[in-house]
């Protein structure tokens, strides 16, 4: 857990010995760096069983590819139709909840307004405007703002990855090998580098090597924490897409 957010975790640890949660919380502001990890790390805590983002009564939800489709809130519906496998409760957690598709937001909402059974769950998003009113007035909101350490953080690394696309393969190649020998920052850096590419994309959907480079990105992520995957090769096939 990144120190810039230290007083957000102390409101969290603070609601949970009050035992006061709220159904559903939306973590939003200009820097949402760590607000995933701080999710799981706050799932977690009220949920001791669950050690894994891969636990059965943890589900977490990341755009495919440049939206979330109501396919995935249907299948959302049907897991907490079942009964919790180990944990008190079953959590969600939707990363980057603003692609959500009008239609997923909709069935969504249907969840908020009549959950299944005993549930937590925690959007996480830079631009919660993008979402219904009618999420917004059902969720806690806890603002992630940037601390001055942090923003240099994000400028440097956003720097190093334009150099990168402007660098020879084997420079490029190199770089993925050091930032691979650095696993505790590289699930960070990677959220640096998609905030990035999603505000590019942002201002023309229509950049398909951008479109490329986020795809290549959400793959990684999503790669590094459910499996074993080699981190140095899938920071090389990045390399390969800038």
């Amino acid at each position: 857990m990144i120190i810039a957010h230290r007083r957000q975790w102390q409101f969290l640890k603070k609601v949970a010995e009050l035992e006061k949660v709220p159904h559903a919380l939306l973590f939003y502001g200009n820097d949402s760096l760590g607000a995933k990890s701080m999710a799981l790390d706050f799932v977690k805590l009220l949920n001791p069983e669950i050690k894994k983002e891969t636990h059965p009564d943890l589900t977490v939800i990341e755009p495919p590819r440049k939206e979330i489709p109501i396919a995935q809130i249907r299948d959302l519906h049907s897991k907490l139709a079942l009964r919790a496998y180990s944990a008190p409760f079953k959590s969600v957690i939707i990363d980057n909840a603003h692609l959500l598709n009008q239609e997923a937001q909709s069935a969504f909402l249907k969840l908020l307004e009549e959950p299944k059974g005993k549930s937590l769950f925690i959007l996480i998003t830079q631009y919660p405007e993008m979402l219904l009113p009618t999420i917004l007035s059902r969720v806690e909101r806890l603002r992630f703002y940037s601390a001055p350490e942090t923003v240099d953080l994000q400028e440097k690394r956003v720097k190093e990855i334009l150099q990168m696309s402007h660098s020879s393969l084997g420079t490029r190649f190199q770089y993925a090998k050091e930032l691979s020998q650095e696993p505790q920052n590289l699930k960070e850096i990677l959220d640096i580098w998609l905030r990035y590419f999603r505000s590019v994309l942002l201002s023309d959907p229509r950049q398909k090597k951008i479109i490329r480079i986020l795809n290549t990105l959400q793959t990684i992520n999503f790669l590094l924490s459910t499996t074993n995957v080699n981190p140095r090769l899938a920071l090389e096939i990045l390399m390969l897409e800038l």
